[in-house]
């Protein structure tokens, strides 16, 4: 463990042979990779911690990595970051519903969806299709009629008991069928119920049947044929922009695309081979369900102890594959060609966004962590000062901070500014300046800020102002140090529609906050 002068973790990293692996660090070429040299300038201690054998140093140092956090280690959000899809089977009926909360509860889940936009249309078919209630189990105890959803075709409402716990099993296992992408043998258990129904007489529900099994064709052909003999497994790809990595997981069941994960992370120092496994660690350590084989873009040494550890996750065995040719080779090359496109197309562009800020501003360095201060108050009263941070083009939410004003009085923006601005700054060396320092107003904010900043002795931090669009002006304004007329935009420019966007985040948090402490207040009173 590399830890600064404060004893605050930077690093986390395991040997075979430790004395060869600090050496390395120290050795001109690790030079030519500059996060090593930076990281090397801020360590001033290193610590160590002997296991009995591989697999506890793996084990160990994931947990390390996910307890501390260090800033020069990539690891993957927490679980309650992603949300999943879970169905309570251990109910009488079971229910769908998202959650961020994996447990081994006897609950079925699907997932983790790095979307929430995918894992809303995935919810919506379920319903959709197999009618499974969607409402809270309080909800469900106390319902003495049907609600809506039963009314429009989306539940069979087992609430007031329109259907039995037999009948509500087979839709709940033809709905974890579907999730799993289990395509023959659900369309020919529909096939089945619609004969029967048919033969029964009850041609509502045969043909209601009919309906659904075009529906369910409908949304598997969508997904691609890559195996055709009907194989699980998953396949991970990379690759690397100058700045990020990319990580892509195609996941096949029964030969067909089911799903694809995206994983974007800082491009690390370590080799490609130690941060795959990372990765595969972090990824796979999270899921209870583990395929049969992960397919990898190349080979790793520790491919043996991680196989180990997912078995005893999974409860079954797990091959870790670098196939080099054939169908499993192919949809390696799939997810390695998916990477790279969106390091194309979403990341270059940045990175091209990030260079025309750095010109347009005249900063001695790409912004690529954003700070933004915003001040919400109402005449005065209930006055907040809000710091939202964007990282790499995403909020970076660990960063934001409340200030609730102390020492100000009345309506005065431009000392409610200062204050938060000495507090924030204050702090600059156990909270890592920004890039940019960017403050909601005009050319009077600016100077606030430049105050407050030479006040504490930080001449050098970057800061630029933005103000709102007058009622007949086209677009926001932009203001820096030792100009008197705003930097000149395109109205639809996207690095000005970037800045506008850390703006409306930081209005949004900083609004959030006032209100909370008005109903507060009016609650007490």
């Amino acid at each position: 463990m590399m830890k600064d002068a404060a004893g605050q973790i930077l690093y986390v990293g395991k040997a075979k042979n430790l004395r060869n692996r600090v050496q390395a660090y120290f050795r001109k070429e690790s030079k030519t990779r500059f996060q090593i040299d930076f990281l090397m300038r801020k360590t001033a201690d290193i610590e160590y911690l002997i296991t009995d054998n591989e697999k506890e140093a793996l084990l160990l140092e994931n947990t390390l990595i996910k307890k501390n956090k260090p800033r020069y280690n990539v690891f993957l959000k927490d679980d309650k970051s992603y949300a999943s899809l879970k169905i309570n089977s251990q109910h009488a009926f079971p229910g769908v519903f998202v959650t961020r909360h994996i447990v081994k509860d006897g609950s079925l889940y699907f997932g983790p969806y790095a979307s929430a936009s995918a894992l809303r249309q995935t919810v919506d078919l379920v319903t959709k299709h197999f009618r499974l209630r969607t409402c809270s189990d309080h909800e469900f105890a106390n319902r003495s009629r049907p609600c809506l959803e039963y009314h429009i075709g989306r539940c069979t409402a087992p609430c007031v008991g329109k259907v039995s716990q037999d009948n509500y099993a087979k839709q709940l296992e033809e709905a974890r069928l579907f999730l799993g992408g289990q395509k023959k043998e659900l369309i020919q258990r529909l096939k089945t119920k619609m004969k029967e129904a048919s033969g029964n007489l009850q041609y509502e529900e045969a043909a209601r049947l009919r309906d659904l099994i075009g529906q369910v064709e409908e949304t598997l052909e969508k997904q691609k044929v890559v195996h055709h003999q009907g194989k699980d497994y998953d396949a991970i790809g990379f690759a690397l922009s100058p700045t990020q990595i990319v990580f892509y997981v195609l996941m096949v069941r029964e030969g067909v695309l089911l799903d694809r994960q995206r994983f974007v992370f800082p491009k690390p120092f370590q080799t490609h081979a130690e941060f795959l496994s990372h990765f595969v660690l972090q990824y796979y350590g999270r899921l209870l369900e583990i395929p049969f084989e992960i397919l990898m873009p190349q080979k790793i040494e520790e491919a043996e102890t991680l196989a180990e550890i997912l078995r005893e996750r999974s409860g079954h065995a797990v091959d870790l594959l670098v196939p080099k040719k054939g169908e499993r080779a192919k949809i390696v090359k799939l997810a390695i060609q998916n990477a790279t496109n969106f390091c194309k197309t979403k990341i270059d562009s940045f990175e091209t966004l990030l260079k025309n800020l750095q010109t347009i501003l005249n900063l001695s360095q790409s912004p690529r962590i954003i700070e933004c201060v915003d001040i919400s108050n109402l005449q005065g009263s209930d006055a907040v000062g809000s710091l939202v941070c964007f990282e790499e083009g995403k909020p970076s939410k660990n960063r934001y901070r409340k200030f609730k004003i102390r020492l100000t009085e009345g309506p005065n923006d431009y000392a409610m500014m200062y204050e938060v601005l000495l507090r924030r700054f204050r702090r600059s060396e156990e909270w890592p300046p920004p890039d940019l320092l960017l403050v909601d107003g005009g050319k009077g904010q600016l100077q606030i800020a430049l105050k407050a900043l030479a006040d504490l002795g930080l001449h050098n931090q970057a800061v630029v102002a933005i103000a709102k669009a007058k009622k007949g002006e086209k677009s926001d304004k932009i203001y820096i140090p030792n100009r008197m007329n705003p930097v000149s935009f395109r109205s639809n420019a996207p690095e000005l529609l970037y800045l506008m966007r850390i703006r409306d985040e930081a209005h949004r948090f900083g609004i959030t906050y006032h209100r909370q402490l008005r109903a507060k207040k009016l609650t007490l009173s």
